[in-house]
């Protein structure tokens, strides 16, 4: 009743707010540069296409021209033009960690998302997900729940990107850019009409280099350099008017260096875990000051700039068949997946002494992971109209597996550089569900709008230390089955949740609309992994369980955690408006979400010794801990006062509290949790004002565009209650467009424009851990580029 009377009290004072004094008609013409208006873009929030402004639902959207204008050329660099939206990258280069409305991801399993991202209907795993946005026709985030038309774990939203689909026209482009750090990106496309009306074909491909940004302070070949290539081949097959077939096949590979990580701080002295380490203590901290005077610095610590390589191949197609009003559509998805990293976790480069003159090194935290995993699934949809009711219902499989070797080694508190034992982890996961969604006009302006999906989620899991190195599932399962008492073993989870949809919207008039809808998302059970069966996660006595004095940690109790729920009411108004030249548009939500049986990791760097076969995955596992309230408004307005000029400002306040925490009972001894501990993933305010300029000049007959904007955060979540600091951003391009009416563009841009040093996500994070490290963000980032299409 607290939330739908809450709904009820924002809907009607966003009603009163949203007076306009002249209304569009029907008109959805582009003018100048505002033709990314939201009027004017569609979006598939609710699998089908519609008018931004007509979706009951908060989204950000961007075309390829507003994602230009942004300069947006990764998908992590959508954290910046999108508000209440963080990425972070916990597991280096390759992964993205995405979060809205305080619901993120947790390094747990094969890593489990809050916020799923979809590449042309399909979705991405967390490891592979921060893809390259070339060729790209729109990029839509949808935030709260999603689960009723887009499955489990996104409880706090999806972010859906499309690429380019070929058409019956011979064209194309090709594009370079050159920048600081002898940055060099060629990327171009062709699109190729075979037979007219029937069958096209696209072409598209990228190749990106950069040299390493962050140079090493002690010796190393730095890190965060760029070698990116990735191509893709669309193919679309219309043999009739009622028969559409859509073939993507997608290539990508990366060899880099590392990310660059910053030491923040020292959190307590080596001295209090071992008298013996006191030594270390000295060094930190002149490691700290030599981190001060070299911002754009990180230290290797014997890595040689570490690695972040993959390598990602995928083929989805969509067929879709319409038989008047009824349509009925297959997506197809499946996906490899390569990576392999190795990062300096621990900031520093540190050696103990031995004796007398003699020192042997010592590694304070080294992170290394192998993942190799394949991603099949299928979407079965019948959408249409009868009458006043529109519908979608429809049938979805997914199964995700590892295909080789695979697992992680994270070194702690290693006398001599030792590494611990390379633990292998392979986990399965399979999700089934049926769905259904309507729309019933009521009248002509009020619809009713209800769904529902019920899941049916299997993951299983094997692991432990094998041999010298990782192993493959087989032989994992092989070694488990033997049943010794080594750490190595199985274990299963299952579930099965409902999630569903109801809500009102009203259209006050063609370009105003007002809604309200509450939902209901989870995530799904899961699994801790390794199976702990050791001494050291067990409850044994061991002398290097140095935290516990001996007495190791029983991890037992941890082995399964139960699913999240979330239920949330929104509500919203939606506005354009145009006044002579003049246009513009106005979109408020507020939401109220219960976040319940919410999962925490706790991190055990340390705690379980490297020694022990049945180290937990990523040094850490999950819990399921705390009951939150999740609340705040967004909003979204631009305004064209003239066809060559708009200015857009977003933002989001966002606030989270904690209204019960369980704590769990037999936490390790080394693991400090209470309340504030909880992590509060997203700041309480995000926003960006940008312009967007066509000058009143018109050298050789073309365009002088010019795009600025400004980015501002709040503190954002770190790891376990620890925050990073909040920042701003400014970044501003100018484009000479179609240079003497050739098809040429010309530009120069600037990211970052007054070079801040900020900290773009969270390393190790943890006050129970000696030290604190983050990754850091882009310096300021300057270049030129050439665009010729055709």
């Amino acid at each position: 009743m607290k939330s739908l009377t809450f709904a009820a009290t924002l809907l009607s004072s966003v009603a009163c707010l949203s007076a306009t004094p002249s209304w569009a008609q029907d008109e959805t013409v582009p003018q100048g540069d505002a033709a990314g208006a939201a009027s004017d873009i569609v979006v598939t929030a609710r699998r089908r296409e519609e008018r931004l402004q007509d979706v009951p639902v908060s989204v950000t959207a961007f075309s390829a021209e507003g994602l230009a204008r942004s300069n947006v050329q990764t998908a992590s660099d959508l954290r910046t033009v999108t508000p209440g939206f963080t990425i972070a990258s916990e597991g280096g280069k390759d992964t993205m960690a995405l979060t809205m409305r305080g619901i993120g991801n947790l390094p747990q399993g094969e890593g489990t998302p809050g916020v799923v991202m979809y590449v042309n209907n399909v979705p991405l795993p967390i490891v592979g997900s921060n893809i390259p946005t070339y060729d790209v026709s729109g990029v839509q985030v949808l935030k709260g729940p999603q689960g009723t038309l887009f499955g489990k774990n996104t409880l706090g939203g999806a972010v859906l990107v499309n690429t380019q689909e070929p058409t019956y026209d011979l064209s194309g482009y090709v594009q370079g850019i050159y920048g600081r750090y002898d940055h060099k990106e060629l990327e171009g496309a062709l699109n190729i009409p075979i037979v007219d009306g029937k069958v096209a074909l696209r072409v598209a491909g990228q190749i990106r280099r950069q040299d390493p940004r962050i140079h090493a302070i002690d010796s190393g070949p730095g890190f965060d350099d760029i070698h990116q290539d990735s191509f893709r081949v669309s193919l679309l097959l219309e043999p009739t008017d009622w028969i559409k077939s859509l073939t993507i096949y997608e290539y990508s590979k990366a060899n880099e260096l590392a990310g660059g990580l910053n030491l923040i701080r020292q959190n307590f002295p080596m001295a209090a875990i071992d008298p013996g380490l006191a030594p270390l203590d000295v060094q930190i901290q002149e490691q700290l000051a030599l981190q001060r005077q070299h911002e754009y610095g990180s230290f290797d610590g014997g890595v040689n700039g570490g690695f972040a390589n993959r390598k990602a191949t995928s083929i989805i197609n969509n067929t879709s068949l319409t038989f008047g009003d009824i349509t009925v559509r297959n997506i197809f998805g499946f996906r490899k997946n390569y990576s392999d990293q190795l990062i300096n976790t621990g900031a520093t480069n540190l050696s103990l002494p031995v004796g007398p003159g003699v020192e042997v090194p010592f590694t304070l935290f080294y992170a290394s992971q192998l993942g190799q995993r394949k991603y099949l699934s299928d979407e079965f949809q019948i959408l249409g109209e009868v009458g006043n009711l529109n519908f979608i219902v429809g049938a979805y499989y997914n199964k995700d597996q590892s295909y080789g070797p695979g697992g992680s080694q994270f070194t702690a508190f290693s006398v001599g550089g030792v590494p611990a034992n390379a633990i292998t982890s392979h986990v399965t996961n399979e999700n089934k569900a049926l769905f259904g969604q309507i729309g019933y006009k009521i009248t002509d302006r009020l619809t009713f709008n209800a769904g529902m999906r019920y899941s049916w989620d299997k993951v299983s899991a094997c692991g432990g230390a094998i041999g010298t190195g990782y192993v493959d599932n087989d032989t994992c399962r092989e070694v488990a089955a033997l049943n010794i008492i080594d750490g190595v073993g199985t274990i299963k989870n299952k579930g099965k949740a409902p999630s569903w949809t109801i809500g009102l919207d009203y259209k006050v008039n063609p370009d105003w609309l007002l809604y309200v809808v509450s939902r209901r998302g989870y995530r799904g059970a899961n699994v801790n992994t390794p199976a702990f069966e050791s001494r050291f996660t067990t409850g044994g006595n061991d002398p290097l369980c140095i935290y516990g004095n001996g007495v190791c940690p029983d991890l037992r109790a941890f082995q399964k955690t139960g699913k999240e729920t979330v239920t949330d009411v929104e509500a919203g108004s939606k506005i354009s408006f145009r006044s002579g030249e003049a246009r513009g548009h106005f979109n408020i939500s507020a939401f109220y979400s219960k976040y319940k049986n919410a999962l925490q990791f706790l991190n055990v760097t340390g705690i379980v010794p490297n020694e022990a076969p049945d180290t937990p995955s990523n040094t850490a596992f999950g819990a399921n801990i705390s009951d939150q309230s999740i609340y705040g408004v967004e909003f979204e307005a631009s305004v064209s006062p003239a066809p060559s000029f708009t200015a857009s400002f977003n933002g989001a306040f966002t606030k989270v509290k904690i209204d019960k925490v369980v704590l769990p009972a037999g936490i390790p001894t080394g693991i400090t949790f209470s309340p504030e501990n909880i992590n509060k993933f997203t700041p309480s305010f995000s926003g960006t004002f940008a312009i967007n300029w066509i000058l009143p000049i018109h050298p050789a007959d073309g365009d002088l565009v010019f795009d600025a904007d400004l980015f501002s955060t709040a503190d954002f979540g770190g790891q376990n209650g620890e925050k990073l600091p909040g920042y701003n951003l400014v970044n501003s391009q100018l484009t000479w467009r179609n240079v003497a009416s050739s098809g040429l563009d010309l530009g120069v841009f600037v990211k970052n424009v007054f070079n801040e040093k900020y900290y773009a996500s969270a390393s190790v994070l943890l006050k129970s851990f000696p030290i604190s490290s983050a990754y850091l963000g882009e310096p300021r980032i300057w270049g030129v580029k050439a665009r010729y299409s055709f």
